[in-house]
């Protein structure tokens, strides 16, 4: 058996963004970056999910160290539904099973450092209908900026 050779870990993101596949990075101020097929990639992400499963890829090398976990409002880990093949930073895919049960409202999270993730709002709606919750409607962008800022 000899060495490991000259293999060097770069940030190979071998992840496909869909709407039910997410791939997650690290940025350098240690928060979850979320692209999706509606995002280039945007740091702590406000989500907004349907029913479904949906994969949070973290195959990239910056997970290493940040498993991805959820959480209820509450601060209680939420794991019906959940399942965490693989080691962050390698082979990591933490998927998560979306029905009528599920919290209106989770966050994601790292399970040893706080602070790196972000909201997901659930809407319940027929399947045909996920892509444009999930999506950016380009329409819908000027109506939401007149709602109020909580």
């Amino acid at each position: 058996g000899g060495g490991g050779g000259g293999y060097t870990a770069e940030e190979t993101n071998t992840c496909s963004p869909s709407t039910t596949n997410l791939c997650i990075t690290v940025s350098s101020s240690r928060k979850y970056v979320v692209q999706n097929s509606s995002s280039a990639g945007e740091s702590q992400k406000t989500l907004t999910l349907n029913n479904g499963t949906y994969v949070f890829d973290q195959t990239a090398s910056s997970n290493s160290g940040h498993p991805l976990i959820f959480l209820t409002t509450g601060g209680a880990e939420y794991t019906t539904g959940v399942t965490t093949p693989g080691t962050p930073g390698t082979d990591g895919k933490t998927q998560i099973v979306i029905t009528d049960s599920t919290p209106g409202t989770l966050n994601y999270a790292c399970s040893i450092h706080e602070g790196m993730g972000g909201v997901i709002n659930i809407l319940r709606a027929a399947v045909s209908e996920k892509v444009e919750f999930t999506e950016t409607n380009e329409e819908d962008v000027t109506q939401q900026s007149s709602l109020p800022n909580y």
